[in-house]
């Protein structure tokens, strides 16, 4: 009598791939990492708005040129007048782009601040899910819900950083990050905090990312700006050691701002050089003439009094506002109509220089590079920076694509087979009714009108 009675439902399985998710887990850390560089990159170009007629390179010209004319007028005092408002603009423009340099810098930190914050983020809230999931499990149940939750904060930590997951037999997950146990079953056993400056013998903590909260200081030991470190919540950064990861980061959103950080203070440091360089070449030069200041001098921009000697200090002599004191001949008094230095000084766009910054000293030297030539490699050199990003990104797009058709031809649901299907069965159960329908016929045929 138990037969025909109903269908009972034993389980419901969960169709996973483990190793299709564990590649989209490392792709999709590859995928941040480059996303999260050519953001940074994206906006270095900004920065240098190259080419444009406001760029770097367009007001060199123009400053060369205004020499030029000076050779050829060496008496006019507005020959005189434009040779200063256009060296002014190209200093004025290298102190806006180095002021925009320091200032992503500081986002850059600011991002990574951000990253760590949502890492401890989500470590949380897995170890929530391994609580969930174990309590599940020990009653004989399948937490199938918590283990697809599960898997997909693990695809958003992939795209932070890249990290080494293992489960145990209950479904849990334990987060290790370079050779560090950040998640057990116990636990939160580490949090995520980031460097964010570093003076001396002592450097800033932003603790657990938190940029609402005080920095802390600590001891330096090694440290960068940038660099992920892992903490206790209730260290004391003053006494307490604190766990550095070595080795470095290599993917995920972290990764890519921290190689960003690299970019933007090679830039900054480049751009120091060039404004040096520029400085020097054209200072000695003007010397040649009756006045002996240096045409192009540093302010203090720190106001730590002391004239900051780079691309964000770089000025025009303030003296030079009294335009007759710019050279344009050469010697303690230049015969009427001579423009030889001023020549001299457009001829230094053509001359090759070398920049040694230990020493401070630049030489004229053919294996080295022209000024504005020095500009346009740093430019080309952040173009294909950019580039090779963009080109990774579409790349991982297209390898993440595929492997998540893969992850779906096991786990997914196809649309298609499931409409044929639903269609297959409709028809069935229209040929049954219809056989139904015919026996009652026949039946009521036989019974009803045969007068049997």
């Amino acid at each position: 009598g138990q037969l025909g009675s109903g269908v009972k439902m034993d389980s419901i399985i969960r169709m996973v791939d483990d190793y299709v998710t564990k590649q989209i887990r490392q792709e999709n850390g590859t995928f941040g990492q480059y996303s999260a560089k050519s953001e940074i990159l994206n906006q270095i170009e900004i920065i240098y708005n190259e080419p444009s007629n406001t760029s770097l390179n367009f007001n060199l010209g123009e400053m060369f040129d205004a020499w030029t004319e000076l050779s050829k007028n060496p008496e006019m005092l507005t020959s005189k007048s434009i040779v200063v408002e256009k060296s002014k603009t190209v200093a004025e423009t290298l102190n806006h782009i180095a002021n925009q340099l320091e200032g992503l810098k500081n986002d850059t930190i600011n991002l990574i601040e951000i990253n760590a914050k949502d890492f401890n983020t989500i470590v949380e809230s897995l170890d929530d899910l391994n609580k969930q999931i174990f309590n599940t499990s020990v009653k004989g149940l399948s937490p199938n819900d918590l283990l697809d939750q599960r898997d997909l904060k693990l695809k958003e930590l992939s795209n932070l950083i890249e990290f080494e997951a293992s489960f145990d037999k209950f479904g849990r997950v334990e987060i290790n990050l370079s050779g560090q146990e950040v998640l057990t079953g116990n636990g939160v056993q580490l949090e995520m905090s980031v460097v964010t400056g570093v003076d001396g013998d002592k450097v800033t903590v932003s603790k657990g990312g938190d940029s609402q909260k005080p920095d802390i200081e600590t001891k330096n030991s090694g440290y960068e700006v940038g660099q992920i470190i892992l903490n206790k919540k209730d260290e004391d950064f003053e006494t307490d050691p604190i766990e550095i990861i070595e080795p470095k980061i290599e993917t995920g959103q972290i990764a890519g701002y921290q190689e960003a950080l690299v970019e933007i203070q090679d830039q900054i440091d480049k751009l120091d050089d060039f404004a040096v360089t520029m400085a020097k070449v054209i200072n000695k030069a003007h010397k040649d003439g009756d006045w002996q200041g240096s045409f192009f001098n540093w302010k203090d921009v720190d106001n730590d009094g002391n004239p900051d000697i780079r691309a964000a200090g770089i000025q025009v002599n303030t003296a030079l506002e009294d335009n007759s004191l710019v050279n344009a001949g050469k010697g303690p008094t230049p015969p009427e109509g001579d423009g030889s230095l001023a020549l001299a000084i457009a001829g230094i766009r053509n001359k090759h220089y070398v920049y040694d910054r230990d020493s401070g000293t630049v030489t004229e030297n053919s294996n080295g590079n022209t000024i504005e030539g020095t500009y346009n490699s740093m430019i080309t050199n952040i173009g294909i920076s950019k580039e090779q990003s963009d080109n990774m990104i579409s790349n991982q797009e297209l390898l993440l694509n595929q492997l998540v058709m893969r992850r779906e031809s096991t786990s997914g649901v196809n649309i298609d087979e499931e409409v044929t299907n639903l269609i297959k069965f409709q028809k069935s159960f229209d040929a049954n009714a219809r056989v139904i329908q015919v026996l009652t016929e026949m039946l009521d045929t036989l019974i009803n009108r045969t007068g049997v």
